[in-house]
């Protein structure tokens, strides 16, 4: 059953104001940029992880988050 995205936003909302939960929301993307004529331009990768810990032999990835860029 559809709920509305409202209800949603409200949900959110209560969740951010308590100590016991972190509410990610979606990042917008931004409108494209054409490059500067006589410039090269590149693409590039934000990329963020998160892990369970810093041992690379026990713990594990659990997030990746990733942005292209130019």
């Amino acid at each position: 059953m559809p709920q509305d995205p409202m209800d949603f936003a409200a949900m959110a909302e209560a969740l951010s104001r308590s100590a016991d939960y972190r509410v990610l929301r979606r990042l917008a993307p931004r409108p494209p940029t054409p490059p500067t004529m006589g410039r090269d331009c590149r693409t590039g990768i934000l990329l963020d992880t998160k892990t369970t810990g810093l041992d690379h032999a026990k713990d594990e990835i659990i997030e990746l988050g990733m942005v292209k860029f130019d």
